[in-house]
């Protein structure tokens, strides 16, 4: 049978700092972990000697955890910095759980870790996201400016052009650009990693590009299922695809100021499934239109191309109107 140490043995080789309490908050134990971080004799650290190593800056902190723990006899973290034997300040973060035997509280029992170089590395790290949210913050806003200047300089453009229909393609590109701006706007406020309420994005998406395009006799129905939560990145895509399909019904479904509705759906059809629809009722699309060729509008040409982006495959219908489905993976 293999040789046991002594438990002396073990808490003096114990790969943290250990020390021991009486019921009357006296300490009147280290381990020798401990007295070698301190650099101090044993009778140094006893009784309340030890608060001696610990920063002005933390002490009363420190103290006060102490006291509430012993007081209400239930387990206490802090952190705090202590001096080390060469003089330096090292951050540890300190458990202590309360002793008892025989039903009897005989005090707490604490251990201690070195805990410096993981808050530097959290710091440093804080550091560098503040720099980087500061600096896309900067692009951000020269991307927006510059946006809505591209806007500006295209519907002046289309103010002076002589063709009529050059005149609606300038008109078109500053309502898409002034369109995208307000999505990138909206998603740019949230965080990267974050998830974002999918259905209430797309809704609001809707609602800004029929306003935007301010055709008349137009209503927007929706049905959104709640709950469909999805990162930003994946997200994008999809609202610069109802922004397209909104525009573009808007624009060529309804022509004459004929009136109709815009439909917007989401939902779950099987677990992990997501489905997107935006539909009207207007004429339908041309054939051309419908194969994605050159002659089609625009939009149609971008509809496929963000839907790449989300990982959403697309198909469209025309019937009574047209219908646009897209279905992706979700969460």
């Amino acid at each position: 049978m293999a040789a046991q140490a002594e438990p002396s043995l073990l808490v003096d080789y114990a790969p943290v700092m250990l020390w021991q309490a009486g019921p009357d908050r006296v300490r009147s134990f280290f381990n020798q972990p401990w007295l070698d971080f301190t650099g101090r004799p044993l009778e140094a650290e006893l009784g309340f000697g030890w608060i001696e190593g610990v920063h002005p800056e933390d002490r009363v902190r420190c103290e006060q955890a102490y006291l509430q723990g012993f007081t209400a006899r239930v387990p206490f973290t802090v952190d705090f910095r202590l001096r080390r034997h060469d003089g330096a300040w090292r951050w540890l973060l300190e458990t202590a759980r309360p002793l008892c035997q025989d039903g009897q509280f005989i005090g707490f029992l604490g251990s201690c870790v070195d805990i410096t170089d993981m808050r530097q590395a959290l710091e440093e790290r804080r550091r560098a996201l503040a720099e980087r949210e500061l600096l896309l913050a900067e692009l951000h806003h020269r991307v927006k400016n510059n946006a809505q200047a591209t806007t500006s300089f295209l519907g002046l453009q289309a103010s002076r052009a002589t063709n009529p229909e050059v005149a609606a393609a300038l008109r078109g590109a500053a309502t898409r650009v002034m369109l995208a701006t307000l999505v990138q706007d909206r998603m740019f406020r949230i965080a990267e990693n974050a998830m974002i309420d999918l259905g209430a994005e797309l809704l609001a998406t809707a609602r800004s590009a029929l306003d935007v395009v301010g055709r008349p006799g137009l209503t927007l129905e929706h049905e959104i299922e709640p709950g469909l939560l999805m990162p930003v990145s994946q997200a994008t895509p999809l609202a610069l695809i109802v922004n397209e399909l909104v525009v573009n019904a808007a624009r060529h479904a309804f022509p004459e100021h004929h009136i109709g509705t815009i439909r917007l759906v989401l939902r779950r059809p099987a677990p992990g499934l997501g489905e997107l629809v935006v539909a009207d009722d207007g004429i339908g699309l041309p054939e051309a239109q419908r194969r994605n060729t050159p002659q089609g509008c625009l939009g149609l040409h971008l509809v496929p191309r963000l839907a790449r982006q989300a990982h959403a495959s697309l198909r469209l219908e025309a019937g009574g109107g047209t219908t646009a489905t897209l279905r992706f993976a979700c969460g």
